[in-house]
């Protein structure tokens, strides 16, 4: 899931006064709602960072933030909005548009605009007047051949008004990728509708920069799709540690920056499922000494930090922050009560869900562990946010503003949300794992606290 981050002001670290940034301005007309989502994708490790810029008097927005390498960012207002649009640091990118006419009326100026301009061309031609990837799916009943002509007809007419000196080297490789990466996805799909090995998908990785190919989106989910093809990858999926060491054989397949990329993602996948045993833990040491890439590197790095400071066992960490009245809390005063711990944010639409079905969780144990059990929620919104919520949905529970508070953002797993913890009597971590209420209407929440808390 992703970050979830209100603004209405520009977004400046201090710590960061050295870097390059992005700016994002923009002004709707027409508009539906009073703000715009801004979504970053940094690296395909980093969780996607979704800010809500909220629209001025002027119906206008800002966003502005450090950005140090190419980056894919998303746009969304009402029912418009863009998708992984390439950015770099020094864009200074200015918007307009009438929400009634997105495409229409959409007008791009600014440092930088050239590369929006042509991806919208993009697009245009080949999504929009028409949907390419809904011809392709209607080839499926041409041969190999044709299918694969047709494929390669399209990468060279895509590369063909790819400019090679127009943009930076940064921009014209990553797209240069996603375009070919693009179209290997849409043949392998065709070996696959044939029931052919994907052996007969022929490329050069070699042919990309590994930086180019440990950022690409296509080529991720290319490497990603050739891997669940593998007829042996299921031979080693009751072990980790034999995943790992199949999974970085593909190195003088992919080469070492998508490699690193692949083995990060499963070692994130490790820790979110299984936490941090000594096996996952000598996994992240052997990653520390392989990846070149210091980004994915400071990821896990975290992860791990995180998951060992949050294991089951381990003191919940004590945090302090202020009631919807401004009082300030601390987590210690509620000892002598169990607690499951929850923390959201009021943009998150899962997180909202959970609050709903955590409802039928805290009617269970209404009357059964009364005065022994404690609902606690961490809401990350800003405070205006936070009080208008709690004034219009009226939760159950206790509710707590965290907004931009560093000890919970260094001390707990705020990455993703919702998430939850429970807590004993003593301040100790029961589960760091509970099912998400909204699946199943709170039933397996409340079998899970039965066994730690009444069966015990």
């Amino acid at each position: 899931m992703r970050v979830h981050i209100v603004l209405c002001f520009v977004f400046v670290s201090v710590f960061a006064q050295a870097q390059d940034y992005f700016r994002l301005t923009g002004t709707i007309t027409n508009p539906s709602q009073n703000y715009i989502t801004f979504t970053l994708y940094q690296d395909w490790i980093t969780e996607p960072k979704e800010y809500t810029l909220k629209l001025d008097n002027n119906n206008s927005f800002l966003v502005e933030f450090p950005l140090s390498e190419i980056a894919y960012c998303g746009l969304s207002f009402g029912e418009n909005g863009l998708e992984l649009l390439k950015i770099e640091s020094n864009d200074k990118i200015h918007l307009e548009f009438d929400n009634d006419f997105f495409y229409e009326s959409l007008k791009v100026s600014g440092q930088g605009s050239e590369k929006w301009q042509y991806q919208l061309l993009l697009k245009k031609k080949y999504e929009i007047e028409k949907d390419w990837d809904v011809e392709l799916s209607n080839f499926k009943n041409l041969s190999k051949e044709q299918f694969f002509s047709k494929t390669h007809q399209l990468v060279q007419e895509q590369l063909s008004i790819l400019p090679a000196n127009a943009y930076s080297k940064d921009f014209y490789e990553l797209q240069k990728a996603d375009i070919i990466g693009k179209f290997k996805l849409k043949e392998l799909g065709f070996l696959n509708s044939k029931k052919v090995s994907s052996d007969s998908l022929k490329l050069n990785w070699k042919q990309f920069p590994e930086t180019t190919k440990a950022k690409s989106i296509y080529l991720g989910q290319l490497a990603d799709a050739i891997i669940e093809n593998t007829e042996d990858k299921s031979r080693h999926q009751n072990s980790k540690t034999l995943e790992y060491e199949f999974l970085k054989r593909y190195k003088t397949q992919f080469g070492q920056g998508l490699t690193e990329k692949i083995l990060a993602n499963k070692l994130l996948e490790y820790i979110n499922t299984f936490g941090v045993s000594e096996e996952i833990k000598l996994l992240g040491e052997d990653y520390m000494f392989y990846s070149d890439n210091d980004s994915f590197k400071k990821v896990l790095a975290t992860n791990f930090r995180k998951k060992e400071k949050l294991e089951e066992g381990k003191m919940a960490p004590n945090f302090i922050v202020r009631n919807s009245k401004g009082k300030l809390v601390e987590l210690k005063d509620f000892r002598g009560r169990y607690i499951v711990l929850g923390f959201y944010d009021t943009e998150c639409f899962f997180c909202i869900e959970d609050l709903e079905a955590m409802e039928y969780v805290e009617g269970f144990y209404n009357k059964r562990l009364k005065n022994e059990l404690q609902f606690v929620f961490v809401n990350l919104s800003n405070k205006e946010d936070f009080k208008d919520f709690l004034k219009t949905k009226k939760p159950l529970g206790v509710h707590l503003n965290g907004y931009k508070d560093t000890f919970l953002l260094k001390n707990y797993n705020l990455t993703i949300l919702p998430n939850y913890l429970i807590i004993d009597k003593s301040g100790k971590i029961l589960s760091n794992t509970v099912d998400e209420p909204r699946l199943d209407d709170g039933r397996s929440l409340i079998q899970q606290l039965d066994r730690l808390i009444i069966n015990k």
